[in-house]
């Protein structure tokens, strides 16, 4: 065995888990033109997101901003539909709010949770800040996706089943490792700031229960305070040595079982096994919107007699919701997203609506019965489904089985379906001049040209 590589071995078995992730998050350099092309896609994403979530999320928005915005700070970032630049955790946090609010944001399906949220307006906001160029912007997003996916994906189930929500969670050790690339830390400084940023995670699942409009707290949370641990690490401040998998670390706080494959490197940048949203919902209710959407053009919403959902137990411990109150509960009733569906044939922002909640709909969703199957899940092949079936008043029978909905990888969408939904989001909230612009804008981030936020354009 050659000594370098007899080395190698060695250093890796002495390394923990942090560091190697580290390293791993450091190694990142350059970009290949699918890598570029697909973080302009997600950005793009994130703006339709932030618009439809300014949208829908009003009344929360306001107490947001009435609440954080007029603590004022020092002007370094630009804050979405503002003419005031803000303090940069101020603009991330206020920016990452917005782009929750409709639950239209991408995420992963592996590690349950949404990345591009709290990534984007933290990068931007500290690129801002700190005048980085547009590649330091792109590695330090491709970093955040690599930390979170790789993170939340060793430690879910566990972190759901405790309680936990992963966005929030784990959400803030990616961000702190996307500031640091910012900072142009090395891999000892990349460590500190997730070390660091382990002890200012937070984001439960409570949300789910009851007034769900709270949830974009956590990303937001999540996005101030791993810029935070960053600019702690940027100056020089360390964090706990084996701060994931310590006795007292990450890892022992939020799960009973750490999967440490998903720790390692996949051969690709994981930027590409992100899902886009299509509909304002909870994930777990898309595949069952989508077999909806199917069925409706076999069978009339007055016909139907029954409908059985067999879908996996987590999605309705939390999308399960019945017969929601308000817009913001109907995110997370797969009951209602379906109903909906069968009586319209599609489901978008209107649908969220209360009003929509008519005699017809809560016919359809008494009708429906959610039948829990373990079969509809498979993490190893990220199959997170559900089969519809409908029993018409002749006693005919329709079925519908959906394991992959649009938008997951194996399901893509195209970036002018993408650029049609952020069309369609920003409706009413931003011109089309300034539309089309940041469309440009965002197509040509790349290079070594000094970064130009994009949330300029959004005044």
């Amino acid at each position: 065995m050659p000594a370098n590589t007899e080395t190698k071995e060695k250093q890796n078995i002495s390394e923990g888990i942090t560091t190697r992730l580290a390293r791993d998050l450091r190694a990142i350099e350059k970009l290949s033109s699918e890598d570029t092309e697909r973080l302009r896609l997600l950005i793009l994403d994130f703006f339709a997101a932030a618009c439809a979530g300014y949208r829908v999320n009003r009344d929360f928005n306001e107490a947001i901003e009435k609440t954080v915005l007029p603590q004022g700070g020092e002007a370094e970032s630009f804050v979405l539909f503002s003419e005031t630049k803000y303090p940069a955790r101020t603009a991330a946090f206020v920016n990452t709010v917005y782009g929750h609010g409709a639950e239209l944001d991408d995420g992963n399906k592996r590690a349950a949770g949404h990345a591009g949220v709290f990534l984007i307006p933290s990068v931007f906001a500290l690129a801002d800040k700190l005048g980085s160029s547009n590649e330091d912007v792109l590695i330090a997003l491709a970093t955040g996706y690599e930390a979170f996916v790789r993170i939340s994906s060793a430690a879910v189930p566990g972190l759901i089943r405790r309680g936990f929500h992963s966005t929030g969670m784990t959400g803030t050790l990616a961000a702190a490792a996307a500031c640091a690339r910012l900072y142009h830390l090395d891999a000892q400084g990349i460590e500190d700031a997730i070390a660091l940023a382990t002890t200012m995670t937070g984001g439960l699942l409570s949300y789910g229960d009851s007034r769900p409009a709270i949830k974009p707290l956590n990303p937001a949370n999540a996005a101030s305070n791993g810029m935070f641990a960053a600019m702690l690490a940027a100056e020089g401040v360390r964090g706990p040595a084996e701060a994931l998998e310590g006795k007292n670390g990450w890892f022992h706080a939020v799960t009973d079982s750490v999967n440490e494959k998903c720790l390692e490197g996949s051969g690709h940048l994981l930027i590409h096994d992100c899902y886009i949203k299509l509909y304002p919902s909870c994930r777990h209710t898309h595949c069952g919107i989508d077999a909806a959407a199917a069925l409706r053009k076999s069978v009339k919403a007055e016909d139907i007699q029954e409908v059985r959902v067999y879908i996996y137990p987590d999605a309705i411990r939390l999308a399960g919701i019945k017969m929601p109150s308000d817009k913001d509960e109907t995110k997370f009733s797969v009951y209602y997203t379906i109903a909906r569906t069968l009586v319209s044939g599609s489901y978008g922002l209107s649908d969220m609506d209360i009003s929509n909640l008519t005699p017809e709909t809560a016919a359809l969703i008494d009708a429906i019965k959610l039948i829990p199957d373990e079969s509809m899940e498979d993490r190893e092949k990220g199959i997170r489904g559900a089969r519809v079936e409908i029993l018409d008043k002749n006693g005919e029978t329709y079925t519908k089985e959906v394991t992959v909905p649009k938008g997951d990888p194996e399901n893509p969408v195209t970036g002018e379906e993408v650029i049609e939904k952020l069309r369609s989001c920003a409706d009413g909230v931003v011109s089309d001049d300034t539309l089309e612009e940041l469309i440009r804008r965002v197509r040509s981030i790349g290079g070594e040209d000094t970064f130009i936020d994009p949330v300029a354009l959004m005044r």
